[in-house]
């Protein structure tokens, strides 16, 4: 697993100065916010009492937000909603004096609402699927998975044939595990965390490292240019990660979906850098204008949201419900 002042690549992350400023900082509603929550009376209690109704407020919009995903609905969303919403003024709380004052409080407050909506939605994932095989080859819903056109996927068939090759000589027993469970059997990233007792950090590692091998075996077989696409001459896709790769995706071919699936970034933090400053990024990326200067101030972490799925949900929420409070 990478470490801390590494990318996923294993090289030399960023610098990312610790206080950095986000363009907002310690405004006066941020540091009411910091000395009426470590307040030991009524103050404490009354500012528990509205950061709480604020987080269960994220909690709910974030769970419908990803209502096409889960199954939860009613009386059942909200008692998940109030679960992440307790849950993460539990960590608030603990982490008070770890806040820096990079961003707004309330951003950085929200952003552990969001989390632990992911966090619940993977461990809910094994109850409401209790027979989904970690070990299942489920090979033949591959094209779907990356939305492949049934004329696509006679073309690439032989493709297709020398990936699974790959998957079963190139990879590790792990990275073939994760490779299966999040690819061809469509596992949340989030459920494999919960079912292995893992981080995400850690699952995205091996993920990381198995497209790396797979991208260099299709290139040595000739399915792909033997080198991937610059990040600095690609089409900018990390400055809108909001929405241009959702809009971008509803045009591209099954194919373009899994040449870019297998391609890494060196630049990449992964997981635990990109959420630990999460709140800096989206503070920063909170409206339209903004969003390029973020990813040119942050560049690892806009190539890891625009490769991770999970971390670039986790972003989209947190965007949404900072923009929901300045509307």
């Amino acid at each position: 697993m990478q470490s801390a002042d590494t990318t996923a690549d294993g090289a030399p992350a960023e610098q990312i100065p610790v206080g950095a400023p986000s363009g907002r900082g310690v405004g006066e509603e941020t540091a009411r916010w910091v000395a009426e929550l470590a307040d030991p009376g009524r103050t404490g209690d009354q500012a528990r009492r509205g950061l709480h109704d604020l987080l269960l407020r994220a909690a709910r919009a974030e769970l419908h937000r990803r209502g096409g995903h889960h199954p939860f609905s009613g009386p059942e969303l909200d008692d998940l909603a109030h679960q992440a919403a307790d849950d993460a003024l539990v960590s608030i709380i603990t982490k008070l004096t770890e806040f820096r004052g990079e961003s707004r409080f309330t951003t950085w407050a929200y952003k552990f609402a969001i989390l632990e909506v992911s966090n619940k939605l993977g461990r809910h994932f094994w109850s409401r699927n209790p027979s989904v095989a970690l070990d299942a080859q489920d090979w033949d819903r591959l094209p779907d998975r990356f939305g492949m056109r049934p004329d696509e996927y006679v073309q690439q068939r032989e493709l297709i044939a020398t990936l699974r090759r790959a998957v079963e000589e190139e990879l590790t027993e792990r990275q073939r595990q994760v490779f299966l469970a999040l690819v061809v059997n469509g596992i949340p990233l989030d459920a494999l965390v919960a079912r292995w007792g893992s981080t995400r950090n850690a699952i995205y590692k091996i993920m990381f490292d198995a497209r790396r091998k797979l991208r260099a075996t299709l290139a040595a077989n000739g399915y792909l240019p033997a080198a991937a696409p610059s990040p600095d001459a690609s089409d900018n896709r990390a400055e809108d990660t909001a929405g241009a790769q959702n809009r971008g995706e509803a045009t591209m071919t099954g194919w373009a979906k899994l040449e870019r699936f297998l391609n890494t970034d060196p630049r990449d933090v992964g997981c635990e850098q990109a959420l630990h400053l999460l709140h800096v990024y989206a503070d920063l990326a909170r409206d339209d204008a903004s969003r390029a200067e973020a990813a040119r101030r942050y560049p690892g972490i806009a190539a890891h949201l625009l490769a991770c799925g999970p971390c670039g949900e986790d972003y989209r929420g947190l965007v949404l419900a900072v923009r929901r409070e300045w509307s």
